[in-house]
């Protein structure tokens, strides 16, 4: 039986208990019916501002748009976990090198079949390629298509269904090579008209005939990288072999076994690597193995890009902010009145915190849903601009963006509204019944608004500096010399498609595709048959264009007739490019000793080859090459080549990077078998074109022209030289684009703060400047009155702002070229440029301050 003592106390505390429930229940209904009575107070004073509402909320607009813009692009490559199961055991492997430790080198088959072979730690290994513009045939038409070598069992190993067919992951699929190719369901939509029996159609992709083995899911998209049209499903290569001739190209995925780390992982791969140096020295020493968590691996290397352009909209944001706390406090000056009625009757200053506090986050969100709309657009343009820079496919606005930007509303909304609300709750409430309603700011409340207007100068102009960086830069990539002249040039890429032109059916065996005779046949056509259309002067062919946009040049070992020091030891280091004659002398290459290729240079007449300075240089520095020979090692048909000329340097893949050591032949010379490497760089032809015109007529002349001799071969890119040139700076130039977009964002808002600020100034001191004129005032000693306020802003905040520069600008040092973080002409252009950016701003407050009417300030007075 319980004591009747202990069921007293236990009632009682019970009622305690449940007392206080009703009060805590109590209280938050309360709150919230606060919450709601201030919301409503907040919505109709906005109401009765809509100029002051409109301005705010557009200002806010701007960056809190461009915020969610970059954020979706954080968010789709940094953050967003990757739709495939176990993916925290699901990790990257790319090769590395002694010299460029930071560096993720790609990986080749070979690479991939020894780390599966020598492995303790993974439950299985594979290989992927980025996506790769190459050539297709057999399905409708002939044309460039996007596609992604895999291996067999990839898709297994993320667990990726097929829409129609199955791809085989048996090890027998494995060892015997390529098992063909699996469409996207667009692609089969498209070109093949959802025929269910498009399974086990021929098509010719990149090399070799194949065929459609399976139709993936609708939107399928590997790593978010696109949608490719197809995915080339490849066997392994065998973990017996060196790997010396296989190209590296991939990009390794492994899957940990259960309870194995990353950094176990790494430990376990630095060990293979050092064993693999020792069985292949040729080909694995210096080299390591990096292990990375797969999103890391994969897009890691856009981070610092990103985190960049997320800086400066940063920065708009913040001045977006400084204007709005401007507006408040300017607004709260307004309000005095109202305040010290408030407060008079019993409101308390934490209540009228709140209140202020409620108004500035619904002007935050109102701003928030403004920016919103703006980001769906933004995120079209950004992923338009960046087609260069990173990887879009998978940007958009998606639900942690909408949590991002409503966490970004109430953050800046209390951000901005934290200062004005401190300083209306303040306010005297008698001084303010005083006054009557008139604003009288204290010099307390004039430096607050000093220092937000001094801080978003310095802001704008950390800004203008780092996109003046950036233009400074793209300005001086586009004045490189590419080592050629591309005026009055145009030219036409071909990709030569089929068996006509290419036999991959001995690799097995012999190890070598045949280039067929029909490369050499259309190469002979095609020259004649362009150089007689109208308008053209001159024609020259070259396998790949310096500059050109994945170009996929040969890079053989080769020998050096009579020196002890066999370089084909060494990592392949020379490009090989076939040539016709004229190719110097149309490109405006110069030939420094020696001759060209010429017409004399035929399949009979004894083998030769051009080379550049940088390979003379560094293979022969102290002596003349002209008449040395070489042989290449990527073809059993190879015989020594005599060394005819030396031409100048050229800039083969980008204009930042230096000249690489580089070799020509005629490509009337080129053997008939070649390493499969080197295959792209053989049925690949590149087009030029000496004309005075550049119309639209000649450019579809030349096409029909190419396609009508090659009518299943692919014809792209039939454009400019130069346009082709400064395509090649395309990185640098979007990154400035959109550098430069934010910083005039910046620019604006900071102008509109300091017009905003000064315009206000002069309403406060219209008594003051009423009684200068009327005391004898001149209109121009007005103007340099109020002027001068405006400069000494601008000044502090150009000094701050160039300070600080000096901790931002070296984050950009990674992206400059010519130029120094810290450029001393950059430096003072832009703060040249803010400052006259700021006399203007000021100059139409000061002018509207010489219109006051002193007899009016007298009356008044």
């Amino acid at each position: 039986m319980v004591p009747t003592s202990f069921r007293s106390s236990t009632h009682s505390g019970g009622a305690l208990s449940y007392t206080l429930g009703v009060v805590r229940i109590g209280s938050i209904a309360r709150w919230i019916e606060t919450l709601g009575q201030d919301v409503r107070y907040a919505a109709r004073g906005l109401r009765k501002a809509p100029g002051f509402t409109l301005v705010a909320v557009l200002t806010l607009a701007l960056g809190i748009g461009g915020s969610t813009t970059i954020f979706s692009a954080v968010d789709a490559l940094l953050l967003r976990p990757l739709p495939y199961p176990d993916q925290d055991r699901l990790v990257s492997l790319s090769n590395t090198y002694t010299k460029y430790p930071r560096e993720r080198g790609p990986v080749s088959g070979t690479d991939v079949a020894h780390w599966r072979t020598d492995n303790q730690v993974f439950e299985q290994i594979e290989c992927v390629s980025w996506p790769d513009m190459v050539a297709m045939s057999g399905a409708g038409s002939a044309e460039r298509v996007g596609v992604q070598h895999v291996s067999v069992r990839l898709f297994s190993l993320l667990g990726v269904k097929t829409f129609l067919g199955t791809i085989p992951t048996d090890a027998l699929s494995e060892k015997k090579g390529s098992d063909g190719v699996a469409i996207s369901y667009e692609f089969w939509q498209h070109h093949f008209g959802g025929d269910p029996n498009v399974l086990g159609r021929t098509i010719f992709v990149d090399t070799a005939s194949t065929t459609v083995i399976a139709v993936l899911n609708p939107g399928f998209n590997l790593f978010g990288t696109g949608v490719p049209e197809a995915y080339y499903i490849h066997g392994m290569a065998d973990p017996a072999d060196s790997g010396f001739d296989d190209p590296r190209f991939l990009v390794g995925i492994g899957k940990l076994k259960p309870g194995v780390s990353v950094e176990q992982a790494q430990t376990a791969m630095n060990v293979t690597a050092l064993h693999l140096a020792q069985v292949f020295p040729k080909v694995y020493t210096g080299m390591g193995v990096k292990v990375e968590p797969l999103q890391k691996g994969l897009f890691g290397w856009s981070a610092e890009v990103i985190y960049l352009l997320f800086a400066a909209v940063g920065f708009v944001l913040l001045i977006a902010c400084t204007n709005v706390a401007n507006l408040l406090l300017v607004r709260g000056d307004g309000r005095r009145r109202e305040i010290g009625v408030r407060v008079a009757l019993g409101a308390s200053r934490r209540s009228l915190i709140q209140q202020l506090l409620t108004e500035s986050v619904l002007l935050s969100l109102a701003g928030g849903a403004a920016g919103l709309i703006l980001s769906f657009a933004g995120v079209r343009i950004l992923v338009a601009l960046s087609k260069y820079l990173l990887p879009t496919a998978g940007v958009s606005v998606n639900g942690r963006v909408l949590f991002f930007t409503f966490g970004v509303c109430v953050l800046t909304g209390l951000v901005f509204g934290l200062i004005p609300a401190y300083r209306a709750s303040k306010n005297d409430p008698n001084e303010c019944l005083r006054e009557g309603g008139r604003s009288t700011a204290t010099k307390s409340r004039h430096r607050t608004r000093n220092i937000l207007v001094v801080a978003e100068i310095a802001v704008a102009l950390v800004s203008l500096i780092c996109a003046g960086l950036m233009i400074n830069t793209v300005a001086r990539i586009l004045r490189t010399s590419p080592g050629f002249n591309s005026d009055h040039l145009l030219t036409a890429e071909v990709r030569l498609t089929g068996e006509k032109y290419m036999d991959a059916t001995g690799q097995d065996k012999t190890g070598f595709n045949v280039i067929q005779p029909g490369v050499k046949i259309f190469c002979r056509q095609v020259l004649e048959r362009v150089r007689e259309i109208p308008g053209v002067e001159s024609v020259a062919l070259v396998d790949w264009l310096p500059l050109a946009d994945n170009a996929q040049h040969a890079f053989p070992d080769f020998t050096i007739v009579g020196r002890s020091t066999d370089l084909s030891a060494e990592k392949p280091s020379i490009i090989l490019d076939g040539v016709s004659a004229g190719y110097f002398q149309l490109m405006g290459i110069p030939i420094v000793r020696g001759r060209g290729v010429t017409e004399q240079d035929t399949e009979t007449s004894a083998p030769v080859v051009v080379i550049s300075e940088a390979m003379a240089q560094k293979f022969w520095p102290n002596e003349d090459p002209i008449g040395r020979e070489i042989t290449f090692d990527s073809s059993p048909e190879e015989r020594p080549r005599q060394i005819v000329g030396i031409v100048g340097n050229v800039k083969q893949f980008e204009l930042i990077r230096e000249s690489q050591p580089q070799a020509y032949v005629s490509y009337l010379q080129l053997p008939a078998h070649t390493v499969p490497g080197w295959t792209e760089s053989r049925v690949h032809k590149s087009l030029v074109i000496g004309t005075r015109s550049t119309s639209a007529a000649l450019i579809e002349n030349v096409r029909r022209t190419i396609s009508s001799l090659a009518p299943d071969s692919a014809v792209s890119g039939v454009t400019t030289v130069e346009k082709t040139v400064s395509n090649s700076a395309r990185p640098w130039t979007v990154l400035s684009e959109m550098l430069g977009l934010f910083a005039a964002m910046g620019l604006i808002l900071a102008a509109v703060g300091i017009y905003g600020v000064i315009s206000y100034s002069v309403s406060e001191r219209s008594h003051e400047l009423g009684l200068r004129m009327a005391l004898g005032a001149q209109r121009g000693h007005v103007v340099r009155l109020v002027l001068g306020q405006a400069m000494m802003l601008s000044v502090v905040g150009v000094v701050i702002g160039v300070a600080a520069s000096f901790a931002a600008a070296p984050l950009l040092a990674e992206f400059l070229y010519g130029v120094k973080p810290h450029d001393v002409l950059t430096l003072v252009l832009v703060s040249l440029l803010l400052i006259a950016v700021t006399f203007f701003a000021s100059y139409i407050p000061a002018r509207h301050a010489t219109l006051i009417d002193p007899m009016e300030t007298l009356r008044h007075d």
